[in-house]
């Protein structure tokens, strides 16, 4: 989901009228693959109400865990005191080779290049979606980033279904970790295009609606039983009121 300009802005001001900080958590902001590229949050902020969060994990290397903050100066000097309560220190070989890419000045054509090729994948997922996924499973066609949101007609449950493509070597995460309530998302998936091979997208894919379609007949075989049952049991009801 992509927060319109205008929504940003509002943000902003309400933490202006409402006097509360908002945390802006963006590792996916320079993967951008449709329309214009959006400003952060923090570039309506000028109270120092926006704590502006990213990292080089997503745009230079998975491996690199290294991340920025920008803040107030005194909201940083109390970051800082947690973070060393918490793991001392920072990577420091990470931070020198983050550093290094940047005084060199490589990290816009990294990013154009990435961008290039997870757009290419995101297009390969959302045709092999078209492909493969049987009638009543819906998703969102995304802008940028690298997941798509997925989610199942009434009856199936990710967490099952995910047991089941396990099997076929297929994994998703299911919905349910991306709700504050653990009783909801049982209906949702989340699929990552970023890490698999092109082809695999497109095979995964196949895989997967495979299983779903497997799982949706299934429902609808025992739905159907069920109603014969209570039909039968209505019948022989209505024969034995009438001995």
């Amino acid at each position: 989901v992509t927060m319109p300009e205008a929504n940003r802005k509002r943000l902003v001001d309400l933490a202006s009228e409402y006097d509360f900080i908002i945390l802006e958590d963006d590792p996916y902001g320079e993967l951008r693959y449709v329309g214009e590229h959006l400003k952060p949050i923090k570039a309506f902020d000028d109270e120092g109400r926006v704590v502006y969060m990213g990292t080089f994990s997503k745009v230079l290397s998975p491996g690199l865990r290294v991340g920025w903050v920008v803040a107030d100066p005194e909201i940083l000097k109390k970051l800082i005191i947690a973070k060393q309560s918490t793991d001392v220190c920072t990577n420091v070989l990470g931070q020198a080779i983050a550093h290094e890419y940047m005084s060199r000045k490589l990290m816009d054509k990294q990013i154009a290049k990435i961008r290039e090729i997870y757009g290419r994948k995101l297009r390969i997922m959302l045709e092999g979606m078209d492909e493969f996924m049987p009638d009543g499973i819906t998703w969102l066609k995304p802008e940028g980033g690298m997941f798509l949101w997925v989610t199942l007609p009434d009856g199936l449950e990710s967490p099952s279904l995910l047991e089941k493509t396990l099997k076929k070597r297929v994994a998703f995460v299911s919905g349910r970790a991306f709700f504050p309530d653990p009783r909801d998302g049982f209906s949702t998936m989340r699929l990552n295009f970023s890490h698999p091979a092109d082809d695999l997208i497109t095979e995964g894919l196949r895989r997967l609606g495979s299983v779903i379609n497997q799982e949706m007949v299934s429902k609808w075989d025992k739905a159907a039983d069920k109603d014969e049952k209570r039909m039968a049991d209505a019948v022989r009801g209505t024969l034995v009121g009438r001995n």
